[in-house]
């Protein structure tokens, strides 16, 4: 019952500092880019994308040496299109972003059972070393083989390094043994 209330309480306390660190300033989006008239950018977009999804171009449906050539000469993007619009707050990303939360401090809850963490240090340490192998991974693979502007992606690698030492610490101290200290 403890580690069940350990993970809605931390999972709570995740929604808060998703909401604090992305919501309560425009610092983390300083790596983003402005089109000069977005309106425009808009209805071009709406124009060359047939349908919402992921773009990489040039894409991959060239001839290879015509694909070769398009990357030379640039540009190239990846981006990810909704051409039917939604609200800029939109509750459903809201509601379902504290789903995941659930699911990812559960499954860390799962990941510190199977390796039998019993004092706070243990929850620490495995917080510390699965946040590193994780955002170098993640953050780190989509600079290098995306490409991904390091300006962008530092700050998503910042917010998920710190999430999980926040749920670390926090589990930690629902989890923790009786006996341990």
């Amino acid at each position: 019952m403890k580690t069940l209330v350990g993970i809605v309480a931390t999972a709570i306390a995740l929604y808060l500092w998703g909401f604090l660190f992305w919501g309560l300033g425009d610092i983390p989006y300083s790596g983003w880019k402005q089109t000069a008239d977005d309106a425009a950018t808009q209805q071009m977009i709406r124009e060359v994308f047939p349908e919402s999804g992921t773009y990489y171009v040039p894409g991959f449906d060239h001839e290879p040496e015509e694909r070769a050539w398009l990357f030379e000469q640039g540009p190239v993007g990846f981006v990810h299109i909704d051409l039917d619009g939604r609200p800029e707050m939109d509750p459903m990303i809201m509601g379902t972003g504290f789903v995941l939360n659930i699911v990812i401090v559960a499954l860390m809850a799962a990941f510190f059972k199977v390796a039998r963490a019993k004092e706070f240090r243990d929850f620490v340490r495995l917080s510390l070393i699965g946040g590193a192998v994780a955002v170098v991974t993640i953050h780190g693979g989509d600079m290098v083989w995306w490409q991904t502007p390091v300006e962008w992606k530092t700050w998503p690698l910042i917010y998920d390094f710190t999430a999980w030492l926040l749920v670390g610490h926090l589990l930690g101290f629902f989890m923790k043994s009786s006996e341990a200290t």
